[in-house]
């Protein structure tokens, strides 16, 4: 198993989101798997530049990044303009582009996919991961078993696989629900340790939501990172072996852009070791619109867990823009800012993380001495 990926981030294939990984140091880089979506466009008839620009704007943004590249947007029978399935054009893409990209596959798609997607990842040689939700918890038995047996008629080696699995939204669920979460992951994972040494297993959520509408007016909130406490417990189980944990950054995982809300408030999202801090304003229509950035940030770097401008990219242009040294921006820029910072401080933490495990601190103790 590769103890060195503490940290699988589910992120979309946005210039933004892209250049907030982009931005992150070399060392954390090295912890970091992100798994990037393909974002297909409304209008059909530009997704060949759409396929074109992701694979640019990976390849510029993110060079030193391995990338696991998740094309469930791409319907199977999509063709570019010369007649090329989508699908493996855009990988061909990314190869030409030297893009070092690992093929995503999960359970929920086409069937034939499989048949298109093992051929690409003998070819690449990085692997292959299988990105599993929810309802793949029900049966364990099942479900690890038809990954090792996809792998085996592909003859790709389980060594070579990651195992993602997706909570989605975790924000919403009582105490109780986390705790049978909790204890059908620990059943999954037991499995599959049991049956193979899979390259790496992670478990991913969110608990950010997917609107403001919960936080005052001009005011801000704390959101509990529910996720971590529950990967937390699922390590209770595997003392000795390295699970891995993932997020979706600072949105939440139904996120889409393609329709702009009219009434976007601004907003700026400040990540900690247990929370996630919502700024907000108001309506960008209203008042002095973005210029409202400056005061936010303001606002940010007087709280008391604001850690300076030498943290990331991100805090950097927080003092920046309360100073107004630099612009406002819009909403990209905002999710570039903050998303920069949560992205260095989470792998942070979890590199601590796993240094004071390793130490022998105990799981339940870990978060006050590492967080």
């Amino acid at each position: 198993m590769n103890e060195r990926i503490v940290y699988t981030p589910i992120l979309k294939g946005k210039i933004n989101d892209l250049k907030a990984l982009g931005k992150m140091p070399r060392w954390l880089v090295a912890l970091t798997l992100p798994i990037v979506e393909l974002v297909a466009p409304t209008d059909k008839t530009k997704f060949d530049g759409a396929i074109l620009r992701y694979a640019d704007q990976i390849r510029k943004h993110s060079p030193l990044h391995a990338i696991a590249v998740d094309l469930h947007a791409i319907e199977p029978d999509r063709k570019i303009g010369d007649g090329t399935p989508a699908f493996e054009a855009t990988f061909a893409h990314l190869r030409n582009g030297g893009v070092r990209f690992i093929p995503v596959h999960g359970f929920d798609r086409e069937p034939e996919l499989w048949d298109r997607v093992a051929p690409i990842a003998r070819l690449d040689g990085r692997g292959i991961a299988f990105r599993l939700e929810v309802e793949d918890l029900e049966s364990p038995d099942d479900t690890i078993g038809e990954v090792v047996d996809l792998l085996r008629t592909a003859d790709i080696p389980a060594s070579s696989a990651n195992l993602i699995v997706d909570l989605r939204f975790l924000g919403a669920l009582t105490s109780a629900e986390q705790t049978r979460l909790r204890d059908r992951l620990q059943e999954l994972i037991d499995v599959a340790l049991t049956a193979r040494d899979f390259r790496l297993i992670s478990v991913v959520g969110s608990s950010m939501p997917n609107d403001v509408s919960g936080v005052p007016r001009e005011g801000m909130a704390a959101i509990t990172r529910k996720e971590l406490p529950l990967w937390l417990a699922v390590r209770t189980g595997f003392r000795d072996s390295s699970i891995a944990f993932g997020d979706y950054g600072i949105v939440h995982p139904s996120f889409s852009d393609k329709n702009p809300a009219t009434n976007a408030n601004a907003k700026i999202r400040y990540t900690t070791r247990e929370h996630c801090w919502i700024f907000r304003g108001y309506r960008l229509r209203d008042g002095i619109g973005y210029r409202q950035y400056h005061d936010l940030s303001a606002r940010v770097i007087a709280h008391p867990e604001y850690l300076g401008p030498d943290y990331s990219f991100g805090d950097d242009y927080l003092l920046k823009c309360a100073h107004r040294v630099v612009s406002y921006g819009n909403l990209g820029t905002w999710v570039a800012v903050d998303m920069n910072h949560h992205l260095v401080y989470v792998s942070a933490q979890l590199w601590r993380v796993a240094e004071r495990l390793a130490e022998g601190v105990p799981i339940e103790d870990v978060l006050a001495v590492a967080g």
